[in-house]
């Protein structure tokens, strides 16, 4: 049986400023794991204004010792993450999948980013955070395949309050730095 992690967050930061930031998530203090990002495409269609991002993440971290010893896994692992942002309506949508390791855990996430009301009298919206992932092991042996994507769920919980301190980091980076996005890359947050 599929494991599943949902998660919801409000960054008390306005839509758009969250979207301007979203595109460098990484590298922050907070997710060493992440080492690389390499952008692959960067589309914008011109009858929508809708962005479209693919990039692939590179993460080395640790799989469980027991995991780790079994199948001689890599460091390494890969996801290939797609970003759709609407600027016109301060929204984004973001899909990620792992590269690799598939023949033993499959991981879909599917990620949104929309405005979120403060409450009465405040100046701009928050960014409400939906994050929905999906963890789905064929192992063989089904006893192993749900220790998998147990495994694998207490690892997506754990980095995923270290993203959301890593996306608050360069959400106020972002602000210190006037917000505006200018500069060559994610160098000025460091």
């Amino acid at each position: 049986m599929p494991q599943v992690y949902e998660n919801e967050i409000v960054y008390d930061y306005p839509p758009a400023h969250s979207l301007l930031w979203l595109m460098r998530k990484y590298p922050n203090p907070q997710s060493p794991q992440v080492f690389s990002v390499d952008t692959l495409s960067r589309t914008m269609d011109p009858d929508t204004g809708v962005i479209r991002s693919e990039r692939v993440l590179g993460i080395q971290q640790g799989a469980p010792r027991w995991i780790t010893k079994l199948f001689s896994l890599p460091e390494t692992t890969y996801v290939r993450e797609v970003i759709f942002i609407d600027p016109a309506k301060d929204q984004a949508i973001m899909m990620s999948m792992n590269l690799d390791l598939a023949q033993y855990i499959n991981v879909l996430e599917y990620i949104t980013y929309t405005p979120f009301p403060r409450e009465k009298g405040a100046a701009a919206p928050s960014t409400l955070f939906k994050q929905h992932a999906l963890m789905h092991s064929a192992f063989p042996t089904r006893m192993i395949a749900r220790r998998i994507e147990k495994a694998s769920v207490d690892r997506f919980k754990a980095n995923a309050e270290n993203g959301r301190k890593g996306f608050d980091w360069v959400l106020q980076k972002g602000l210190e730095l006037g917000g505006n996005g200018a500069g060559n890359g994610n160098e000025a947050l460091a």
